[in-house]
């Protein structure tokens, strides 16, 4: 056998993993994971029940991989790249401002952060704990920023990063995710809204050593 056809082999549960992450999170956006039975997700991918528990050994467990797979795709590059800006005014905006964008083109989001926060076993502790990392990292944020004199004082980190988090996680019940030519003004309007909230200025904030509009641009 040659090495290509031997790459195609190894290749084949990889694909049939992903195939049926990709039924599955269908399913369940469009029925609903209480909807969605483990029989129409084997119809969807066709493959037998033995196959599908062979790849996850239960629909919670094909949940929970639904599930990292976004944070791989999304939270995670979203992290890296708030993590590396130096200046935390700069990390602040980019941070509220990607959140935004995330979750008005990702309608699974909804779906998913409602399902699986609220679920209590052993199993949701790592998507917790990287949800979490999110949070840590907006109220360290913030508490920087309070430091430098940037944020009233009266405003506690942990308190405005939750409300911060909840009021965009929130714009998953409302947006409509076929008109997705308004993420920017929604992403600009969240800007607005949080700097005010914090006390910074409406208008022209400092990110380093250079001034630029408080909705930054891409």
């Amino acid at each position: 056998m040659k090495q290509k056809d031997i790459n195609r082999e190894l290749a084949k549960p990889q694909r049939m993993s992903e195939k049926i992450l990709q039924k599955a999170l269908h399913l369940f956006l469009s029925k609903g994971y209480d909807g969605t039975s483990t029989n129409e997700i084997c119809w969807a991918t066709k493959i037998t029940k033995p196959t599908l528990y062979y790849y996850y050994p239960s629909k919670k467990h094909l949940l929970y991989a639904v599930h990292l797979q976004s944070i791989k795709n999304l939270l995670q590059p979203h992290l890296d790249k708030s993590n590396a800006l130096k200046y935390p005014l700069e990390r602040l905006a980019t941070m509220l401002k990607n959140y935004t964008i995330m979750i008005c083109s990702h309608p699974e989001l909804r779906f998913l952060l409602h399902e699986t926060l609220n679920i209590k076993d052993e199993e949701a502790k790592e998507i917790k704990k990287e949800w979490k990392r999110h949070y840590l990292l907006l109220r360290d944020t913030i508490a920087e920023l309070q430091a430098n004199g940037k944020i009233r004082h009266k405003l506690k980190p942990s308190g405005s990063a939750l409300m911060l988090l909840g009021m965009i996680s929130w714009i998953t019940y409302w947006f409509d995710h076929k008109r997705k030519d308004s993420t920017d003004e929604v992403a600009a309007l969240v800007l607005d809204m949080a700097f005010h909230a914090l006390g910074l200025q409406e208008n022209t904030t400092e990110i380093g050593s250079k001034k630029v509009r408080s909705r930054v641009k891409k």
